[in-house]
């Protein structure tokens, strides 16, 4: 008679059919051992070790980029013990090339229970630039020790900003900075030096310059002109004047003026008025920021920002690409960043939809035919259409919206000195939205809340007053 093999199709009662010949005593037994030999109702592969057992994680661990000489925020990996006994930890340890640029903390201790965790943090604080490499090793007394994990980050410098210049004048006489909040004194900030971009001027406004709590700055959506936030919106000047009232010093940014080299008939578009294309361009928002910084801000005082839609981008580009986690203390977007993938913007077929958080559902992250003519086609040529012309499905300018975008492979997305706070209009509808959500989960900071909304507020939020006055207060509450 032959057997059916345990790898062979067949069934327990195939094998009872092959043993009916034998007494039943012994059958009953060569049937029990032949079934458990092949698997048959054994749960042995389910039991957990009787001894210690470690098990990590991850075996690997990319932490990214980061400024050199600025740590990385720690990044968590967990031990478990599977196993049924007790695990005894020698030691946990960072050896390797660049072993001294990753430090490990732990709650891990000497001991840790059968069916136990605990958390071991690594900080990454990159020497010099380029990849980095080392090991993480945790010495113990189960099987396979020492467990490892390879550990890899990159360092990176900050992109060069230019050189501003400012002069004071009268309000009046720079893009009507006489009118919303009263008070202020003006200035004059020419942008010079910005690689491979054109000069540019770009009023300043300040009120209170001697408040004891820190300096604000504000920009409005679009390319950060030619108006004053405090007039730009319904009730900006409410926000800035309650942020004064608080005893903060508050600097209005706008770039009025085109810059250098404007082409007659050519769209102007604040800082997004190229050729250069959005990143190189922001060295402009940037280079200003940094005067204000040096210049306006008092000694040891924070500095903070606020924007909206596009001037809720412009932080952004400072601190993936120009190593202003130093510089900010507490940053609010609101309604934006809207160019966390600009390729998505302008190329629009197909579409990439996102979920919004405030009730919208999908989103689309397209442009549309108003914004890529009016701030990504200047951008990259004031007389040309780059941007609007790849709306139908183009990939021509692909890499390079691409490359012009927040989320590329040379920004920093990690932000350990910084306080941020994002807030989405419930009544938004536009693409900046998508676009910030988009941005949302790739960062990291020194505190990163959920999204909040103000439901009834359009695209530019301080538009209504709950929207006004919820920025205020943030940034009262926040600026420190």
């Amino acid at each position: 008679m032959k057997w059916n093999g345990c790898g062979q199709p067949g069934s327990k009662m195939r094998y009872e059919n092959q043993l009916a010949w034998l007494p039943a005593a012994l059958s009953l037994v060569m049937l029990t051992l032949l079934w458990t030999a092949c698997g048959g109702g054994s749960s042995a592969s389910n039991t957990p070790p009787s001894g210690p057992a470690a098990s990590l994680s991850v075996t690997s661990l990319s932490i990214g980029n980061q400024f050199v000489g600025i740590q990385h925020t720690p990044v968590p990996i967990t031990l478990t013990n599977t196993g049924g006994m007790a695990l005894t930890i020698s030691s946990i340890a960072v050896s390797g090339a660049n072993s001294s640029e990753f430090v490990q903390t732990n709650s891990c201790g000497t001991s840790l229970a059968a069916g136990a965790n605990c958390t071991i943090n690594v900080a990454f604080t990159a020497s010099a630039t380029g990849t980095r490499t080392a090991t993480l090793s945790v010495t113990d007394d189960a099987a396979g020790s020492p467990q490892s994990v390879t550990l890899t980050g990159a360092g990176v410098t900050p992109a060069p900003i230019g050189i501003a210049s400012g002069v004071q004048a009268q309000c009046s006489s720079v893009a009507g900075g006489d009118g919303g909040e009263p008070g202020g004194i003006c200035y004059n900030v020419t942008v010079s030096g910005c690689p491979g971009i054109a000069d540019q001027v770009a009023g300043v406004k300040v009120n209170n310059p001697t408040g004891t709590r820190g300096t604000v700055t504000f920009l409005v959506g679009g390319g950060g002109g030619p108006e004053w936030y405090d007039q730009n919106f319904t009730f900006g000047q409410l926000t800035v004047d309650q942020i004064v009232q608080a005893g903060f010093t508050t600097a209005q940014i706008n770039f009025y003026a085109a810059p250098t080299g404007f082409p007659p008939g050519g769209v102007f578009a604040g800082w997004l008025t190229g050729p250069g294309g959005v990143r190189a361009l922001s060295c402009r928002f940037s280079t200003v920021s940094k005067w204000i910084h040096d210049t306006i801000r008092q000694a040891n005082q924070p500095f903070c920002h606020t924007g909206n839609s596009g001037g809720a981008a412009t932080p952004f580009y400072a601190l993936a690409y120009h190593g202003f986690d130093t510089l900010y203390n507490f940053v609010e977007p609101t309604s934006g960043p809207p160019f966390t993938r600009i390729d998505k913007g302008c190329i629009c077929q197909p579409p990439n939809f996102v979920q919004t958080q405030c009730g919208q559902g999908m989103l689309s992250e397209c442009y549309g035919n108003f914004d890529s003519m009016a701030y990504l086609d200047p951008a990259y040529d004031p007389l040309g259409n780059q941007c609007s012309s790849s709306m139908g499905g183009s990939t021509t300018f692909q890499q390079v919206f691409f490359d012009d975008s927040l989320a590329t492979p040379e920004a920093v997305y990690d932000y350990p000195d910084v306080n941020i706070n994002f807030v989405f209009a419930g009544q938004d509808t536009e693409s900046a939205l998508p676009q910030a959500e988009e941005w949302l989960p790739l960062i990291t900071a020194k505190t990163l809340p959920t999204p909040q909304c103000v439901m009834d507020a359009p695209h530019p939020i301080p538009d209504v007053m709950d929207g006004a006055l919820k920025i205020a207060s943030d940034v009262i509450a926040n600026c420190k």
